[in-house]
């Protein structure tokens, strides 16, 4: 594979991400909306038995692709007998999968205790013979970093399907079948779509040797995706089975309020980083430097963000859930120690798996789950504060795993890897005394929740803004720089903010750290 140049590379990996959060900022919406609609034409038990019918199924989505989409990413080179042989193997599995689950349907009966989920099964599980023709395509749009493209599709898909098929069915009184007929046409219109801007090969291949390195790839890719599925719900399954359902809620409607912006940041960031880190796999030395850069911006930000929420808690507690719920209160006031963490090493695993470290990467999750395991049956006697310090603890465990992991892959110098969190944390300190004090001022004026909040949100967002602009990292300068400009060079920008954005620029410059002297 050639090299991509790096301006070429850093504009379309930024362009991926723009549309990549603009996507999934939109389906938000939309789903937010379709949901409403629906609500009002069928009744709750629907969305009971297709949620019920979505469990069952997460579990046969780990082997019905292998890994084999992130295998046709990853890949330094591509042939034509590579995408044969991953649209071969997908196919296969995804029919394999699918008449499995179509068999084992009524198993489901005994975990979940209704008939009814036997027909949805049967019928969903056709979305993975679906989803196994286009998944050769979709990949190989992320592997050229068309996000873009990727982004239109998502968009149409869901309004054609959902907005246009499911509503039209639930109109007519399908019921919960018209949740089932919009599911399969998303999957089948993302498939058409995605085939008809890429067209490619679509004849079977035999021969072992153009499938035992896209497996072997792939099949690791699943089982640490099924690990990382058990690390990210190891605490549901024990404050459940050790704490009960009442504590359940109160941790889970916590976490949530962090966890939901967190994945929604890092559902963009990750979908982009993979085929641009995977892009650079064969150049450690400035894979380390994009991986130090991208990390570094998002500790900017989602560092500055959780030190204001654990501030805050019991403003946003009060005024997203209600006064029934304060004793979510330290509970997010502890994860917001522990989440910054999960999204800055996001990015090392997705060096491990552009680098094809795979078998550490699983030793790791491995490691992590022990532990994970040991610190929640050591503290759940605390009740949920314990739970919560236990995610805590594990997250700065798996932090300096994933930390050695890259010292070692990418001969990053630890002072290195921790300095990416210098920037954020420079932001939380700020952010966080600043919403201290104001919070001292106006608690006890009793003001109402959501006047309240708004205050603290403004101040937060211009204390940071102000330590942003000020003190801009080296990392985050060129980011800024180019934002900037976008917004200048608009017609109906007024001149006063030209001259601002003029006498800004001048700063930047004045203040551009000189590189060091050989």
């Amino acid at each position: 594979m050639a090299s991509t140049p790096k301006a070429s590379l850093t504009s379309a990996t930024l362009r991926g991400m723009q549309w990549t959060t603009l996507a999934t900022i939109a389906t938000a919406v939309m789903q937010i909306g379709y949901t409403a609609v629906m609500a009002r034409l069928l009744d709750p038990a629907a969305f009971g038995l297709v949620a019920m019918a979505g469990v069952v199924l997460r579990f046969g989505g780990y082997f019905a692709e292998m890994g084999l989409g992130h295998a046709l990413v990853q890949r330094p080179q591509l042939t034509p007998y590579t995408i044969r042989a991953v649209f071969t193997a997908s196919m296969v599995l995804g029919i394999a999968v699918a008449g499995i689950m179509w068999l084992l349907a009524p198993l489901a009966v005994f975990f979940l205790k209704n008939e009814g989920v036997v027909p949805l099964v049967r019928a969903l599980s056709l979305g993975f013979v679906v989803n196994a023709a286009g998944m050769t395509a979709s990949s190989l749009l992320r592997r050229e970093l068309q996000f873009d493209t990727l982004a239109k599709i998502d968009i149409a898909a869901y309004v054609l399907a959902y907005g246009g098929l499911g509503i039209g069915l639930a109109w007519a009184g399908a019921g919960v079948w018209s949740l089932i007929a919009a599911s399969l046409a998303q999957q089948f219109l993302v498939t058409v779509f995605a085939y008809a801007t890429v067209r490619h090969s679509v004849k079977f291949l035999l021969g072992w040797e153009h499938y035992a390195p896209l497996l072997s790839y792939g099949g690791q890719v699943s089982v640490i995706s099924f690990l990382e599925f058990l690390n990210t719900n190891m605490d549901t399954l024990l404050i459940g089975r050790l704490l009960g359902s009442a504590p359940l809620g109160i941790y889970n409607r916590a976490y949530m309020l962090l966890y939901l912006p967190a994945y929604f940041l890092s559902f963009s960031v990750g979908k982009v980083a993979f085929p641009a880190f995977s892009q650079l796999q064969e150049d450690p030395r400035r894979l380390g430097a994009v991986y130090l850069t991208c990390t570094t911006l998002v500790a900017s930000l989602i560092l500055p963000l959780c030190a204001g929420v654990a501030i805050a808690a019991p403003e946003i507690v009060r005024v997203l859930l209600g006064p029934r719920w304060t004793e979510a209160v330290p509970v997010l006031q502890v994860l917001s120690l522990a989440i910054p963490l999960i999204m800055t090493t996001l990015f090392a695993g997705i060096v491990a798996d552009a680098r094809a470290n795979l078998r550490q990467k699983m030793a790791l999750n491995l490691q992590y789950i022990t532990l994970l395991v040991l610190l929640f049956l050591g503290l759940y006697r605390f009740g949920l504060l314990g739970i919560a310090a236990a995610i805590g603890l594990g997250e700065i465990a798996r932090a300096g795993l994933y930390m050695r992991l890259t010292h070692q892959d990418l001969q990053l110098s630890f002072r290195q890897l921790l300095g990416v969190y210098g920037p954020g944390l420079r932001g939380a300190l700020g952010v966080g005394l600043t919403l201290l004090l104001v919070s001292e001022i106006i608690r006890p004026l009793a003001l109402p929740g959501l006047v309240a909040l708004l205050l603290q949100m403004v101040m937060g967002a211009v204390s940071l803004g102000i330590l942003l602009f000020r003190w801009p990292s080296p990392e985050l300068r060129p980011w800024l720089l180019r934002a900037l400009h976008a917004v200048y060079q608009q017609r109906l920008v007024p001149q006063r903010i030209r001259m601002l954005l003029d006498r800004y620029f001048v700063f930047l410059e004045q203040t551009e750290p000189q590189p060091a002297a050989a």
